[in-house]
């Protein structure tokens, strides 16, 4: 179940990174606190607890190697989600105040 909801968090995480990448209004400092605080840290400690009590289990097992597959994505997603947002940080520019 801690895969499952891994995988879920790590695709949330990865579709606001994305969101936040294509549409910048989006870059928001809740959704990089959502992305960096919540989402990242959350998939990446469910999945890999997951690999972690698995990780003297035989191969055989059909089912326990899925549940591995899906914690690999898990981490993948969760990683390049984190990866995004950090690169929007680094380059981002300020930007000039409006006056009226």
């Amino acid at each position: 179940m801690l895969a499952f909801f891994g995988v879920w968090i790590g695709l949330a995480t990865l579709l606001v990174a994305l969101g936040m990448l294509v549409y910048r209004p989006a870059f928001t400092d809740f959704s990089v606190i959502l992305v960096l605080y919540f989402g990242s840290p959350g998939a990446l400690c469910l999945a890999l607890m997951t690999l972690w009590a698995y990780r003297k289990e035989p191969k055989t097992d059909a089912g326990l190697e899925a549940r591995r597959l899906q914690c690999k994505v898990a981490v993948a997603m969760a990683v390049i989600a984190a990866a995004i947002v950090y690169g929007l940080i680094i380059f981002s520019t300020k930007s000039e105040a409006i006056e009226g």
